[in-house]
Order: structure tokens, then C-alpha cells, then sequence
């Protein structure tokens, strides 16, 4: 009875204290809760975010689909006391008062003397702060960074104390005199002045609240410094053996205290060792820089959310170190030291894994797409594409899309791709994530080509939609490329340039990047390279002129046309050979320059050289100096007389060879650079690279040809005969050429009294011209066949190459023009009457190229709300139903087969109909479960 009565006392104490504090703390809460949104703009903050998103959302309006209002890429940080500083000396006030009175303006923004009026509890502090004389009180800039933590989280006992212990070690970083009483002054001047309705239970609430927060502060007055000092003289006494013994024990007794760890734990021991030392140094570091620690605290904890780490295993991990430093020291001061820094690293990483520890990440951690998708069903419409690509815990934010990237989570990185490119509509707006995407990931085609090169065509599907409607043979098809081909500062996107990096034709064979490219290259590129290419032609043409038609002439007796010829091989080495001379002089100097070099011979070559038609170019150049310098018509100068210009005097006949050799091959140089040219059509470009591809094929045949020609040459020389033809090996090897390409003319009825080299002559036929040649025309065709489709893709892979070059070199204006034809930013209709969204480029296809009997857009009806759920997706309850049967199914056979092995485990022949009639049994098992499948799948 007495144990009864007390265990009732018990829970009567405790149910009263309970109804205590509902009673007499929650009216305080919710008080400090309301205040604090209006003396902060909370509310109207919300508010009109809220009335952003109803309108930007039904506008897939001006803007396409989901609008988001968190940048997922760098979230947006509250203002904390930049504006307004503290800790000036009233001299430096008085100065600075001076300067701002004649500037309007100090060099921080905001001054004490601002005559703006103060709208916020910043502003307000400020200006209170000020006026009531503690402009000198640099420490309350820290307690004003921290209070919207301190206020907003005033219900969390764990929050507020690990908000108080950070914000006691920036105060403890500040000399002088901290009197917390001056904080709460201002404070409640503060609010007083921002809250119309003020009273006594905002007065009681307000300075309940400041007592807490200063009760925890004064707790740990003068401490910090006193511990950073101890704890920094233990780990200066350590030497190379403590730090070992360290790194030895700790994971000893951590693996000790939770076994489970070891799990989390099994990288190399030299990682181990490293991470030991990290802990040893943010140990002491927290007490010498607070904020930076906090800062990469918080990003660790992120990133140990991608890890999915336990958070319990934080405890015992923390116990083992103190026990291992509590081994190597008698100083309780130092070991209370490292066990508070390490406690309060631990209580950070913490809460910010179990504030990033989304669905969203556990779908990732566990790669599953199915997860994933109903991850994000749980989210509201106009936050679908938020919970996707920005996970924020306090300052820090880590993109799940890119950490599942990174991880090698393709399935759920890919489920994340298709759901944000999925277009979603309901009777008011349309939902597409393909702004919010690129918005928070600018660069997300150079991460997918870098990292996850198989999600690419994931991408680039969703930023297509098909109508599956068609008229007159043709349907819609809306391209929305604008990320693609514009980045946020209105210049050229990465996108293509990292695709021809690549070098994958695959990839830009796409119909999304054929339309870009395409874009870029009639609108942009086209009129340049036609420009550029202009000079080359004139000078083809005038070289041509100079050096193989007008020399042909009559020019002994014209002089009109050696002035020609020689006009024209002027202009040859002033306007080409200079030009090239210029070119490849700036090229040379800043490869040399930036070491892009390789070397031939034990000498630095400049990389861009590598390029064929850059050598070329390069080769001509010479050639055309060459020339220059063996000029006959220079050479002629003085001593031709009045018949100058001329090249023929005796002066010129010595270099005359080396100038015809030299003009020759620069003519062939010339119309090889012309196929450059090529690129102006695909499939005329395709025919180029083709070519280029099988002329490997006909090197391994000449390859083959001159083997035959010396096995066959060099065999024929060893028979004693009197022909010519096949007296040595060169002459030998030449007649069996003759004979394989059909030149040879002489009669092998002459050949009938030596035997031995006609049946030679009849094998090398059979082998060369007959097996040879057929097999070279053969791998021509196959290879034709199998390298064309490839051609094609390579051909654009080099459009797009020279499109990402020139366009290098393209004003922005002129780009900024190009693109403002496109019409990006106005909306694009979907079916006929559907305005749609913005970004697009449409075009029309032929219905039957790629048929589509689905409508793209998944549309809903009821409540048209960006704070709505989107229904269940039917898919997913399909793909369960199939688990579900499959999973049974291979339960069923799991259990059969283990009681097969136990009947033909038992031997004997008594055993024989029974193991017959259970082979008998699983077959209609099988049957029947089959038949069930087919009957649910039906259903």
C-alpha cells in the first residue's frame, strides 16, 4: 500500500507540474512567438512570399511552372549587424559622425546617424543601442546575430543551450567590462516601440525569456578562456607517442562502447589516423574561432546527413575519447575542456543531422527511386521542387540532387530528374522544375557529362514535350532549351561546351542540343565563318591565279600578265603568309607560355598543333615563306632589264626547283584547309569523317601490298631465269605492282619456258588482286554501314566544337541580340488555346517520326492550391501490387525447395512418391501462382 500510494504521488506531482507549465509557460510562448514575428516582419515576410508563389505559380505565367522561393543554391542569410556596428570609441564616433554627415553614407552602410526610421528589431536595437549610450558594447552585435535563434527556438531546451554555449564563446572573445543587463534594456525599448499592442504579459514574458538566456551565459562567464588555455597546453605536451596511443584507443573503445560503429568505420587506418587529428584540432579551435567552427561544423553535419550516420552513435563516441584523454592526464581542468568542446561539437552535428535528415535523403542514402517518388508526393506542390534541391539547416544547405549525384545514387538521382522535368498542371497554374533547377544548379550538364554521364539524356528528355495531338501530318513540339543555351548573366551556357569536351557524339546528337546547335549556328555562328573563311577562298583563288593558270599563258611576250602574277603572289605573302605569321606567333607564345606543349624528339611543340588543320595551316605558312624566300621574281630584280617582272634570268635558275616543289604542295594544302569547309552540311561533314575513318582501313591494306610485294619480289629473284622484269628486288616488287593494278604489258606467254615464276606471277595474282582486293572493298563496306551513324553524330560534335569557339569570340550584344529573337521569356502554347509556359522554342515534326499516344502533362483536378498535396500517383500502387506478388512468389519457392532437400535428404525408395508427389505439388504451385499473377495483373 505504501509503494501504491507513493508511485500515485508520484505521478500526481508529476501531472501537476505538467498542467503547471502548460498553464503558466505556454500562454508565454505563444506570446513570444507572435511578438517576435512582428517586431521581425515574419509575417509579412510569409504573407507575401505566399501571395509570390499563388501568382508566379498561375502564371507558369510570366515565369515557367514552379517558382520557388528559396534560392537552392546559396539560401538567403538574415541580416545581422552589418548595418549598424557597435564598439566604436567616441572619438571614432565623433570622426565618423563628421564624415557621414558630409557623405550621407559611412563605409559599413548604415550609421548611428541614419535618419531613416527603424522598422525591424535590428534597426530598432540599433538606433536604441545609440541613443541610450551603449554604442561601445561591440559584444552585443553576437547576441544580436544569435537572438532570432535564442527567441525562435526558446521551447527547446537543447536548441537554446547549445545557442547560449556557442554564443558564450564569442562574448568570451571580447575585452571589457559585459554587463547582460544593458542587452535587456534595449531590448525591451526595442520591442516596446515595434509592438503597437504591448502590455504587462509581453513585459513578464520578454524578461522571463532574457533571464533563462542569461542564466546560461553567466553559467559559463570566464570559463572558455581559461579552458582554451589548459586544453591548449595538454595537446602542446603531447608528443608523437600520445598523439599514436590517441589515435590507437580511441576506436578501441568507441568499437567497445558500440560495436555498430564499426560499420561506419572501415576505411583505411591512415584515415582513421586522420580524422582522430581533425577531431584533436576543432577541439581547441571552437574555443579560438566560434563562428568559423560553427560554420564548418554545420557543413560537416550536412554532409554526414548524404552519409547516414546514427546520431546515437555520437555519445559513444564522445565517451571514448574522454576516457582515452582522461588516461593521459591529471588535469581535471584540461580533460572538463576537451569534454565540453567535444560535447558541444557533438550536440551541433547532432541537430543538424536530424534537421537534414529529410525523406528525400533517406531515399537517396538507400538509392531507390520508388522511395523517393513517394518522398516527395508527401511535399506541397509549389514545394515539390524545394524538397529536391535544397536541404537548409541554419546558414548551411546541401542539394540532395547533387549529393545523390555524387554518392553514385543514379536511381534516386535520376527519380529526382524525371519528377522536377515532369510538367504538372491543374485548372490554375502548371508546375515544371525546370527553372527552379537550373536556378539552383547553373552547371548541372557539366556535373551529369563530369560525374553521371548516363543521366544526361534523363535531363534532356524532360526538357521536351510533345503534343499527341496532330494536324496536316505534323504535331507540336515544345524544346525548352532556354538554360541551355542562356546562362543567368545572359552570355552562352556551359551546357555545350562541356558536351564537346566530352567528345561524345552520342550526346550531341540529341534532339535538344541538334536544336540548339542549330539555333546558334544559323542566328550566330554561320555569317561569322562564312566571314572568316572569305580571306582563305580570295587567297586560293589568287594562288591558283599566280601559280598554275597564268603562268600557263603566254607571258614572254605579256607583260600585263607577269604584273598579274606577280600582284597576285604579292598579295599570297602579304595578306596569307603574314596573317598565318601572326596567328601561330600568338598561339605559340601562350602555349609556350602556359606549357600547353608535347614534345617530338626531345623538343616542346605547342599542343594546338595537334590539330590537323591547325598543322596545316602551320605547314602553308612555311611552304609560303619558302616560297618567299625562293621567289623568282625577287631573284629577277636588276637584272632583267626592262622584261622585269620576270622569273626567268639566271639568278632565278637555281632556286627555281626548290619554288615549283614548294608551290605544289602549298596548292594541295590549300584544298585540303578547304574541307573545313565541310561543316556547313551534316551529312557532307559525315562523308569527311568517314573517309577520314576508313583510310585506316586502306593503310592496313597498302600495309598488306608491300608485304606481298617483298615476300613475292625477293622470292621471284631467287629463280634462275633471264627475265628483266624480275632480275632484282626493286624491279621485281615494281612488275608485281604493274600486274596487281593492271599496268603490266608485257605477254606471260613469254613466261612458259620458266614454269617456277609463272605459277609465282599466278599465286601473288590469286593472293593480291584477287583475295586482297576484294577483302579491302569488303571492310570498306562493312565499315561504311557500321561507322556512318556514328559519322553523323561526330560531324555535329564538331559543329558544335567550332560553334562553342566562335562564339568565344562573339560581342554580347550581338549575342544578347540573337537570343532576344528567340523569344525565350514569352509563353509558348501547348495545344491549340493552352498558353504554356516560357522558355521554349517550338518547332513541328512529322506525327509519324516519334508517335505519342499520352498526354505529357500530368494534369489534376480539385483544389487548385500550391499548398496541396499532388494526388497519389496510380503507378506507384502498380509497382507495389507487382512486389508484393513477387515477393511471395519467391517466398513460396524459397519454402519448397527447402522442404525438396529435406525429402531428398531422407534416401531411400519410401521416399520416392512422396518426393514425386512434392515435385508434382511445386508444379502446380507454380502453376497456380502464375495463374493468380496473371489474374492480379489483369485486375
Amino acid at each position: 500500500p505504501k509503494g501504491r500510494h507513493g508511485f500515485l504521488t508520484f505521478l500526481n506531482y508529476a501531472g501537476g507540474s505538467f498542467i503547471y507549465v502548460r498553464v503558466k509557460f505556454a500562454e508565454r510562448l505563444k506570446l513570444l512567438s507572435s511578438s517576435w514575428a512582428i517586431a521581425t516582419k515574419k509575417e509579412a515576410a510569409v504573407a507575401e512570399g505566399e501571395e509570390g508563389a499563388e501568382g508566379e505559380g498561375a502564371a507558369s505565367d510570366e515565369h515557367s511552372g514552379e517558382v520557388q522561393q528559396v534560392d537552392a543554391k546559396v539560401p538567403k542569410k538574415q541580416k545581422t549587424g552589418g548595418g549598424w556596428n557597435f564598439g566604436k570609441s567616441k572619438k571614432g564616433s565623433e570622426s565618423g559622425s563628421k564624415e557621414q554627415n558630409e557623405s550621407g553614407a559611412s563605409s559599413g552602410g548604415k550609421s548611428f546617424q541614419n535618419t531613416t526610421v527603424p522598422t525591424t528589431y535590428q534597426e530598432m536595437f540599433m538606433f536604441n543601442a545609440a541613443v541610450m549610450g551603449f554604442g561601445g558594447s561591440a559584444w552585443m552585435n553576437e547576441v544580436l546575430a544569435s537572438f532570432d535563434t535564442i527567441v525562435t527556438n526558446v521551447a527547446n531546451s537543447y536548441r537554446l543551450q547549445e545557442e547560449c554555449d556557442v554564443l558564450s564563446l564569442r562574448i568570451a572573445k571580447y575585452k571589457g567590462a559585459v554587463n547582460l543587463n544593458e542587452y535587456k534594456a534595449v531590448m525591451l525599448a526595442s520591442l516596446r516601440s515595434l509592438i503597437k499592442d504591448w502590455g504587462s504579459q509581453h513585459e513578464v514574458s520578454w524578461s522571463w525569456l532574457w533571464e533563462n538566456v542569461s542564466r546560461m551565459i553567466q553559467a559559463l562567464r570566464g570559463k572558455p578562456a581559461v579552458q582554451e588555455k589548459k586544453l591548449a597546453k595538454f595537446f602542446c605536451s603531447l608528443d608523437e607517442d600520445g598523439l599514436g596511443f590517441i589515435r590507437r584507443e580511441v576506436y578501441a573503445k568507441f568499437f567497445a562502447l558500440a560495436p555498430a560503429g564499426q560499420e561506419f568505420f572501415k576505411q583505411s587506418t591512415t584515415r582513421l589516423h586522420w580524422i582522430t587529428d581533425k577531431v584533436v584540432a576543432m577541439t581547441l579551435d571552437i574555443y579560438k574561432q566560434p563562428n568559423k567552427m560553427v560554420e564548418d561544423i554545420s557543413a560537416l553535419g550536412l554532409r554526414h546527413v548524404g552519409y547516414g550516420i546514427p546520431t546515437e552513435l555520437f555519445g559513444p563516441f564522445v565517451t571514448a575519447w574522454v576516457q582515452v584523454i582522461r588516461m593521459l592526464t591529471e588535469d581535471d581542468g584540461a580533460e572538463e575542456a576537451f569534454r565540453w568542446s567535444l560535447s558541444l561539437i557533438s550536440r551541433i552535428l547532432t541537430r543538424v543531422i536530424n534537421e537534414g535528415s529529410t525523406i528525400v535523403m533517406k531515399a537517396i542514402n538507400a538509392n531507390s527511386g520508388k522511395m523517393l517518388k513517394k518522398a516527395v508526393g508527401c511535399s506541397a506542390r509549389g514545394k515539390r521542387a524545394l524538397w529536391m534541391l535544397n536541404v537548409q539547416v541554419g546558414t548551411h544547405s546541401i542539394s540532395p540532387l547533387m549529393w545523390a549525384i555524387e554518392t553514385g545514387s543514379l536511381d534516386a538521382a535520376k527519380a529526382i530528374i524525371v519528377d522536377l522535368l515532369t510538367i504538372r498542371a491543374d485548372r490554375e497554374r502548371y508546375y515544371y522544375g525546370v527553372d527552379a533547377l537550373f536556378n539552383a544548379h547553373e552547371d548541372i550538364v557539366t556535373v551529369l557529362v563530369e560525374q553521371a554521364k548516363t543521366l544526361v539524356p534523363t535531363l534532356f528528355d524532360g526538357l521536351v514535350w510533345r503534343s499527341r495531338h496532330s494536324a496536316d501530318g505534323f504535331r507540336r513540339v515544345n524544346y525548352y532549351v532556354k538554360h541551355v543555351l542562356v546562362n543567368s548573366q545572359g552570355g552562352l551556357a556551359g551546357a555545350l561546351q562541356s558536351l564537346t569536351s566530352s567528345k561524345d557524339q552520342t550526346l550531341v546528337s540529341h534532339p535538344v542540343i541538334c536544336l540548339v546547335s542549330e539555333s546558334l549556328w544559323s542566328g550566330v555562328v554561320k555569317r561569322s565563318f562564312i566571314m572568316a573563311k572569305v580571306g582563305f577562298v580570295l587567297s586560293l583563288i589568287a594562288f591558283m591565279l599566280s601559280q598554275s593558270i597564268l603562268p600557263k599563258l603566254d607571258i614572254e611576250t605579256n607583260r600585263s600578265l607577269r604584273i598579274a602574277i606577280l600582284c597576285g603572289r604579292i598579295v599570297n605573302y602579304l595578306f596569307s603568309m603574314t596573317r598565318m605569321i601572326v596567328f601561330h606567333a600568338r598561339r605559340s607564345a601562350k602555349a609556350y607560355r602556359e606549357n600547353h606543349t608535347f614534345k617530338i624528339l626531345g623538343l616542346p611543340v605547342p599542343a594546338y598543333l595537334g590539330g590537323f588543320f591547325l598543322f596545316l595551316n602551320f605547314m602553308l605558312m612555311v611552304l609560303l615563306i619558302a616560297m618567299c624566300i625562293q621567289e623568282p621574281m625577287f631573284w629577277c630584280i636588276g637584272t632583267s632589264g626592262d622584261d622585269w617582272p620576270t622569273g626567268n634570268c639566271a639568278a632565278a635558275q637555281a632556286t627555281d626547283r626548290g619554288y615549283t616543289i614548294c608551290s605544289m604542295i602549298a596548292m594541295f594544302i590549300h584544298w585540303l584547309l578547304l574541307i573545313d569547309m565541310a561543316v556547313f552540311s551534316n551529312k557532307l561533314s559525315a562523308f569527311v569523317l568517314v573517309v577520314r575513318y576508313v583510310l585506316s582501313e586502306v593503310g592496313r591494306f597498302a600495309f598488306a601490298m608491300c608485304f606481298l610485294l617483298l615476300t613475292f619480289g625477293s622470292g621471284a629473284t631467287c629463280l634462275r631465269h633471264d627475265k628483266d622484269e624480275f632480275r632484282n628486288v626493286p624491279t621485281a616488287a615494281g612488275s608485281f605492282l604493274s600486274i596487281t593494278v593492271g599496268l603490266y604489258e608485257g605477254d606471260f606467254r613469254e613466261y612458259f619456258d620458266t614454269p617456277y615464276l609463272l605459277i609465282t606471277i599466278f599465286i601473288f595474282t590469286l593472293v593480291a588482286a584477287v583475295l586482297l582486293i576484294n577483302l579491302l572493298i569488303a571492310q570498306l563496306n562493312c565499315s561504311y554501314d557500321f561507322v556512318y551513324a556514328d559519322m553523323v553524330g561526330f560531324a555535329r560534335l564538331t559543329r558544335c566544337t567550332l560553334i562553342v569557339e566562335t562564339l568565344h569570340t562573339c560581342s554580347a550584344v550581338r549575342f544578347a541580340r540573337f537570343v532576344s529573337t528567340l523569344k525565350l521569356d514569352h509563353r509558348v502554347e501547348f495545344d491549340s488555346g493552352d498558353v504554356g509556359l516560357s522558355g521554349a522554342i517550338q518547332v513541328k515534326e512529322p506525327a509519324s517520326q516519334i508517335p505519342v499516344t499520352k498526354d505529357q502533362i500530368a494534369r489534376y483536378g480539385g483544389i487548385c492550391s500550391g499548398d496541396m498535396q499532388w494526388p497519389v500517383d496510380a503507378s506507384l500502387d502498380e509497382e507495389d501490387r507487382f512486389e508484393k506478388i513477387e515477393k511471395l512468389m519467391e517466398s513460396t519457392f524459397a519454402k519448397l525447395a527447402k522442404l525438396d532437400k529435406k525429402v531428398a535428404g531422407g534416401g531411400g525408395s519410401e521416399h520416392a512418391d512422396t518426393k514425386l508427389s512434392l515435385s508434382n505439388d511445386r508444379g502446380d504451385s507454380k502453376l497456380s501462382s502464375s495463374k493468380s499473377a496473371d489474374v492480379s495483373v489483369s485486375g
